[in-house]
């Protein structure tokens, strides 16, 4: 018989690890396995429900005239494919908006409780058409920014059913806007255009024009900032680039070829209060496409010329203060097909080059006066009086490419 002997005894801390310990380290190995799983899984699902949620937003949001091609969750944003929105009859342009494609990437932590945010708005090869009505209200996408309404007729042809935003007139006090302290419901860190057109429709110069006139922009890129809506009582910063599309209308004898010019913008606005700090810069800009703001009787039309313009706005209290610069250069008028049309504008053409130094034509002026006022002012007297004698004499007015600029302003900072 074989002794009895007892198991051997470890010392602590020497020997192997036993089955009971070994155990409870994979134990703790797998909890903390699965815990970690479930947590990526539901952080996923919250994902995944958040842009289902904002997907169903947007399709309420774009209305019944909105054509999409697709909108695609992803893993970390929603994409819109192929977006067209239409116009409503009346309207000059065929579309509103359009986009190839569309980016946005929300804040998950806001989609559960409000306001709804999103980080990133990307916009790339897009086209927007804006109006400038008969009223010299600007309007820019209606069928997203107006409240439905009964339709206006007194609003003119190209204008579209009244609302609180869109038929509030640049002359309307800062007193009768809505109040500054409605809450956000939306709130947009950023937005980015990349590549995009836009057609701006001027209606204003009816009956004079049977059509409204059309500026293009093309090529344009900006960057928007810190949208909150749809109180819009935070300054919104801006940053814009593009190219202004030059014009063909040239007469008397063979056109020259289009010039195209550039357009830069940069500053802030908050659109609840109209304050805003905004500087622009156009430079090399075709004049044949500003032939309805330059020209008052000469019924030949631009030949060729560029335009310059520098301005500096600034809204305080409902209050403009604009100074800026307009430069005509190389400005060649064009004649009718008559032998007296062809000696009266040699003549203009004479009394021009005279005018100019070296080719260029610069007038300084001074916008200023209330967004509630109907009438800008020009302060400028010496510029004021060069422009009026330029126009009596030449049928050439530059105070009408800055009474064009002035009305702009007006009716975007007066809405």
């Amino acid at each position: 018989m074989r002794p009895f002997s007892r198991p051997p005894r470890h010392r602590a801390g020497l020997g192997t690890i036993g089955p009971m310990q070994m155990s409870r380290t994979q134990r703790r190995l797998l909890v903390a396995a699965l815990t970690g799983m479930v947590l990526i899984g539901g952080a996923w699902w919250a994902w995944r429900l958040a842009l289902q949620q904002l997907q169903a937003r947007l399709t309420q949001a774009l209305g019944p005239r909105a054509q999409v091609q697709s909108i695609t969750p992803g893993w970390n944003g929603v994409t819109i494919s192929g977006l067209r929105l239409a116009a409503a009859p009346g309207w000059p342009d065929a579309e509103e908006l359009s986009a190839r494609r569309i980016w946005l990437q929300p804040a998950l932590d806001s989609l559960w409780s409000g306001p709804w945010r999103i980080r990133r708005i990307e916009v790339e090869d897009g086209h927007i058409s804006l109006l400038r009505n008969r009223q010299g209200q600007l309007r820019l996408l209606p069928g997203l920014l107006d409240e439905p309404a009964r339709s206006d007729p007194s609003q003119g042809a190209g204008a579209r059913p009244s609302s609180r935003k869109a038929t509030t007139p640049a002359s309307t006090p800062a007193s009768a806007m809505p109040p500054a302290d409605i809450g956000d419901t939306l709130v947009i860190d950023s937005v980015a255009l990349q590549g995009v057109q836009v057609d701006l429709y001027d209606d204003s110069f009816r009956p004079a024009l049977r059509q409204p006139h059309r500026v293009q922009l093309a090529d344009l890129h900006a960057q928007v900032q810190n949208l909150h809506l749809p109180a819009l009582n935070q300054a919104i910063g801006l940053e814009l680039q593009a190219q202004v599309r030059g014009g063909s209308q040239g007469t008397g004898g063979k056109a020259p070829a289009p010039q195209d010019g550039t357009l830069s913008l940069r500053g802030e606005f908050t659109p609840s209060s109209h304050d805003a700090q905004i500087e622009a810069q156009v430079k090399s800009v075709d004049l044949r496409v500003l032939q309805p703001y330059l020209l008052t009787v000469n019924a030949g039309g631009v030949r060729q010329g560029r335009l310059d313009l520098s301005l500096h706005a600034t809204v305080k209290a409902n209050r403009l203060h604009a100074p800026g610069t307009v430069t005509l250069t190389g400005l060649e008028l064009g004649h009718g097909s008559g032998w007296w049309d062809r000696f009266g504008a040699a003549g203009r053409q004479a009394m021009l080059n005279t005018l100019a130094d070296k080719g260029r034509i610069e007038v300084h002026f001074t916008l200023d006066g209330r967004l509630d006022d109907p009438n800008f002012s020009v302060n400028d007297s010496l510029a004021q009086r060069f422009a009026t004698g330029l126009a009596q004499a030449l049928g050439v007015s530059v105070g009408g490419v800055v009474e064009g600029v002035g009305q702009m302003i007006k009716g975007l900072f007066g809405r």
